[in-house]
């Protein structure tokens, strides 16, 4: 069974962490992120770096700069990406 479920209200999206029943709201950039995550395995399975050349592919845009950067830590710290 997978840790993490992911509902979307809207342009947002809802985490709730089935091991420690925390729920973490992800704002519309996020959710951007969350896309890439569910095509690179889902939640709690995709690896990072696979997440990352799916955002510079898809959308040209440097998943190292600040801004997105900043998003991949707080889903890295929720569970979202897989340990290597």
């Amino acid at each position: 069974m997978d840790r993490l479920l992911t509902r979307r209200l809207g342009d947002a999206a809802v985490v709730f962490d089935l091991l420690n029943w925390q729920t973490h709201v992800l704002p519309p950039a996020a959710c951007v992120v969350l896309e890439f995550i569910e095509e690179c395995g889902g939640p709690g399975h995709a690896l990072e770096a696979e997440v990352n050349r799916a955002i510079s592919s898809s959308l040209g845009l440097d998943p190292e700069s600040e801004e997105i950067a900043r998003i991949r830590q707080t889903l890295r710290e929720i569970g979202m990406f897989r340990e290597q």
